[in-house]
């Protein structure tokens, strides 16, 4: 009687039973539960060392904001020291008779107690204290009168050594008589503690403190938990990056720096409580996992005798069971796999698609049939020997399952045809562009096939699901069909079985296939949109963008090709034919007599790679004879992000050559004001996004008002882009921009209509 072949089921028990058994489980138990209560006890720590570091960059961001509005601040409180000393120079000899323009007080800046103003012997003419001497000021003036002439026009002293008015700032502004002003000195006392008081509320902590250093590193002013602190006169400590959490801003051009401070320990400590609970976890937890280790551990040891007598008598079946296993293995492989390939057969396919379609009527994704058959397989198999053709068959199934994606099914039916199913794809163009690749990738050359090159092309022909079938036979003959089609109409190529499909797919051939043809025979053309002046109207600048003027389909947009030129890399060529096609415009202009405006060229993140960019834009301004003065540069936020370091060098040596920065599209990425000062921006150029709905949306406009406000602090200039509508134009007035464009003022237009408005130099808007 023949042996009873034990069943699946059987089988399966039998292998959990050995894997489970207590002999591996003991050991396996106890690792377990060690590691588990290591992983706890990891788990908190990395979770309070990550709380550690977020909440001190919170406080180091938090110090370096105070110490710029501080610094901020403090530099427009000492700045009108300097226009008090315009004021006291034009008045010269007559200034008892204009003594309220001298004096701070009476014209009501606090900040200011004292004003003196000595001539350029520094002899004594006016004090608003009517004092015969100035004495907190003369050592500063004493020192000013043995100075150059090229020294600093502010300069700083100390407060009284005394103790006296601890927080009164001694400050000297030199007046050189330049326009036939008065030559000589306006000195003033500032009190500090009248301008420290407005940051009394301030929470730094209690030993946190807002310091106000000089150059030479003693301290004029501290304000800590609250309260004024008189200068002790010994130079400020340093500021430590591992003991204390600090900031410091230097003020330009006046000889003071601000230092905020927070004390970590304040900052640390309030995470204690939190860290502490999470320790007593970990500990509860361990001590639990420590109490069911031993339980399991306990119980396993008991079994393990018994165990190991089942498993003697297990073994030989085990030896069985897995001869039996290689056997249906083998046999599987022989009834799914295509022989010569290693491909799914025909039968596996359409088990396995049959399964997915199955699975996409559910999720109702869209899928796609891609039926592959190799052009002129049957003369390489005449002429060359079928050993050829198997070697040819075989590298076409690489190159197809090196294509896909690895979930994607690809197969074998018989002969040269082949078939993959795409599951999941996100649109119709993606397959088009996948098919395409295929298409380039199958018809390369294939080397060294038994000492033969060999060239090929296939046909392919695809449907979609649901649009074509919803079953697979169906959707196999309508790829079939549409393989067919291709094969009619020349071969070599792909088509859709919907032929409302392959327009698309056709054009992005068609364009890519044309783009350094293009380039070469200058079909793109510049057209330009003026910048104007928000309050004059008038033209300060153009923007130059791109357009293709395609000999079959007409004008084509930006957006239409310049993803095209990306993911085919010709956005670096197309770049260095803008650049010298602006300067060529800009020369023609000249020639014929056009007043010339700064002009905006886009350059895109892979520019920004490209180490050619500096000398690209040398070379065509020497070639053209064009002054750097008239190119400007605009940059995305987004171009910032990959290789910052080689587009800083870009950027840096492009700056030195003269030419201005734009920063495109703000507030749509991630710039702040760390950016701004990092690169040589000159220009900000708020994005069309919050433009659009600022008369409506109060978030855009808080928005756009607090990036002007912004910019202009940091000495840029503000261009608002996509104004369409006068409401929008009275808005960004209000708010105090700079300079505007869009179709409201002037569309985009060729060079040729655009050189009237230049003559004209300013635009007028018709009433609404």
């Amino acid at each position: 009687m023949p042996a009873q072949i034990p069943t699946p089921l059987a089988i399966l028990r039998r292998r959990v039973l050995s894997l489970v058994s207590p002999n591996a489980l003991l050991p396996m138990t106890c690792i377990l539960g060690c590691t588990i209560a290591v992983s706890i006890w990891l788990f908190y720590f990395d979770r309070a060392e990550q709380e550690k570091t977020v909440a001190r960059q919170a406080a180091i961001t938090s110090s370096e904001n105070i110490a710029l509005i501080v610094a901020t601040n403090l530099e427009e409180v000492l700045g009108r020291g300097k226009l008090y000393a315009r004021i006291a120079a034009s008045d010269g000899l007559a200034m008892q008779a204009t003594a309220m323009h001298l004096n701070p007080q009476l014209v009501g800046d606090s900040a200011y107690v004292r004003a003196a103003v000595f001539d350029g012997a520094g002899a004594l003419l006016y004090s608003s204290a009517r004092q015969a001497r100035e004495p907190g000021l003369q050592p500063l003036l004493a020192r000013a009168l043995g100075q150059p002439r090229a020294a600093p026009a502010m300069s700083i002293g100390h407060p009284a050594a005394d103790g006296s008015h601890p927080w009164r700032l001694p400050v000297l502004v030199r007046l050189d008589g330049d326009g036939g002003g008065m030559p000589g000195y306006y000195g003033a006392m500032v009190d500090l503690g009248y301008f420290l008081g407005s940051y009394r509320n301030v929470d730094l902590g209690p030993d946190g403190r807002i310091e106000i250093v000089h150059q030479d590193g003693a301290p004029l002013a501290i304000m800590q938990g609250g309260i004024l602190l008189p200068a002790s006169g010994q130079a400020s400590a340093p500021l430590a990056a591992g003991s204390a959490i600090a900031a410091r801003e230097v003020l330009a051009d006046i000889p003071i720096r601000v230092a905020v401070i927070q004390d970590p320990a304040l900052v640390m400590g309030q995470l204690d409580a939190r860290h502490q609970s999470y320790f007593l976890r970990a500990g509860a937890y361990s001590l639990l996992i420590l109490v069911v280790t031993i339980g399991i551990s306990a119980g396993l040891w008991q079994q393990q005798q018994l165990h190991r007598a089942v498993a003697t008598s297990e073994q030989e079946k085990q030896r069985l069971i897995a001869q039996l296993e290689q056997e249906k293995t083998r046999a599987l492989a022989l009834a799914s796999q295509d022989h010569l390939t290693g491909l799914a057969n025909r039968r596996m396919f359409q088990e396995m698609a049959s399964a997915e379609l199955k699975r996409a009527r559910r999720s109702r994704n869209l899928y796609a049939l891609l039926f592959f058959d190799l052009d002129r397989f049957k003369v390489i198999n005449d002429t060359l020997g079928h050993g050829v053709g198997d070697q040819l068959l075989k590298a076409v199934a690489a190159r197809l399952r090196g294509a896909v994606r690895e979930y994607d099914l690809v197969a074998r039916l018989g002969g040269d045809e082949f078939v993959v199913l795409l599951s999941e794809v996100p649109s119709e163009e993606f397959v088009a562009q996948l098919a395409g690749k295929l298409v380039q990738g199958l018809s390369a050359v294939y080397h060294d096939l038994d000492g033969h090159d060999v060239v090929t092309s296939p046909s392919v022909g695809i449907a979609l699901y649901p649009r074509d079938g919803q079953h697979l036979d169906a959707l196999l003959l309508h790829a079939d069909q549409a393989m067919y089609s291709v094969k009619a109409r020349g071969r070599g190529f792909f088509s859709f079985y919907d032929a409302s499909l392959n327009a698309s797919s056709a054009l992005h051939s068609e364009l890519a296939a044309r783009f350094r043809q293009a380039i070469h025979d200058d079909e793109f053309c510049l057209h330009f949109q003026p910048k104007l002046t928000l309050d004059t109207l008038q033209i300060v600048g153009l923007e130059a963008l791109i357009r293709w003027q395609h000999p079959d389909h007409g004008l084509i947009f930006p957006g239409d090709f310049i993803p095209l030129a990306e993911e085919q890399d010709f956005i670096v060529p197309l770049g260095r034919w803008i650049i010298d096609a602006v300067c060529r415009q800009l020369a023609q202009w000249r020639a014929d007599g056009v007043p010339l405006a700064p002009v905006a060229i886009n350059v895109s993140a892979r520019q920004l790679r490209d180490e050619r960019l500096t000398a690209d834009f040398i070379g065509a301004l020497a070639q053209h004879g064009i002054a750097p003065g008239l190119i400007e540069i605009e940059i995305t936020e987004s171009s910032l992000i990959e290789d910052a370091e080689l587009a800083q060098r870009n950027l840096d040596g492009l700056a030195a050559a003269g030419i201005r920065m734009a920063l495109d599209d703000f507030g749509t990425g991630f710039s702040g004001l760390s950016r701004l000062k990092q690169f040589p921006i000159n220009t900000v150029k708020i994005d069309r996004s919050f433009i659009r709905d600022i008369r409506n949306d109060t978030n855009d406009a808080v928005i756009v008002a607090s990036t002007i406000s912004l910019a202009h602090n940091l000495g840029l200039t503000v261009v608002a882009e996509g104004v369409e509508t006068k409401d929008q134009l009275v808005h960004l007035k209000a708010a105090g921009c700079d300079q505007v464009q869009g179709f409201y003022l002037q569309r985009p237009v060729g060079a040729a209509q655009i050189a009237p408005l230049l003559h004209k130099k300013s635009l007028t808007l018709q009433p609404t």
